[in-house]
């Protein structure tokens, strides 16, 4: 058996290259990138657990928001060992909208209980929905810049609006359909230019994506302990070494 079936079995040998110069080129940061996810399915168990969900929507939202950034970020860091960049870049940015919305929630309740389908709203105790449902909405859409602008509205967060929204940008650049998103694909052979079958490791590339891997793993754990902070006691020494780790490792992707 193979991994991707015997007619694509051909890809697999230059795949596992890919994983294999990645993890020998950015050891401690995939090791880190791995600590971090096995950290954030423990954290998804003990969320599962949060008294107070079926009384306050945020909690019940931004937990179903922190478990999509975990498969997410699963996601991406397969796509960062197997040179899948500019994939991992589309995947980031659903990470970034995701963690500004658990921002907005922990802010607004409303909005968070707005957000959940009619269906799920219906769940809640009727004291809670008679609390929440002052405008009648459910399965409400949240457009990004509205979110931010929100989010980072407050003074003393406009510089970290304007960090946040410059990042959003460049993601952005990867997700639309233009050059820059799929430069990985491209490859000479000879003096010609290719398209090549499969992503190559390409160590700038991917120096770029360790450092944005990394930097939206904290993000999500941030905002989880923003949300969460009563019920995460027993990480607390697991989620200060991570950081501690993340500090003197992000110092080499800070420009």
């Amino acid at each position: 058996m193979t991994l991707l079936g015997s007619r694509l079995s051909r890809l697999e040998d230059p795949l596992y290259r890919n994983v294999k110069r990645t993890k020998s080129a950015f050891p401690e940061e995939t090791k880190m990138m791995e600590c971090g996810l096995d950290l954030m399915f423990g954290l998804t168990r003990d969320i599962n657990g949060a008294s107070e969900k079926d009384e306050k929507p945020q909690l019940y939202a931004n937990s179903n928001l922190f478990a999509r950034n975990r498969q997410l970020l699963l996601n991406a860091y397969f796509c960062l060992i197997c040179s899948h960049y500019g994939t991992q870049f589309v995947i980031l940015r659903t990470v970034m909208e995701n963690n500004n919305l658990m921002r907005l929630f922990n802010l607004h309740s409303q909005y968070a209980y707005e957000w959940l389908p009619l269906a799920t709203q219906k769940r809640f105790s009727l004291e809670t929905q008679s609390k929440y449902n002052k405008s009648g909405r459910s399965n409400r859409t949240f457009k990004d810049r509205w979110v931010r602008n929100m989010v980072f509205k407050k003074e003393g967060k406009e510089e970290v609006g304007k960090r946040i929204k410059k990042i959003y940008s460049e993601l952005c650049d990867y997700t639309h359909p233009n050059f820059k998103g799929w430069r990985e694909l491209m490859g000479l052979q000879g003096k010609k230019e290719v398209l090549l079958e499969l992503p190559a490791f390409t160590a700038d590339n991917a120096s770029e994506l360790v450092g944005a891997t990394l930097y939206f793993m904290q993000m999500s754990f941030k905002t989880c302990v923003e949300t969460f902070r009563q019920y995460l006691f027993g990480f607390a020494f697991q989620l200060r070494a991570w950081q501690e780790n993340f500090n003197k490792l992000m110092v080499r992707y800070e420009t």
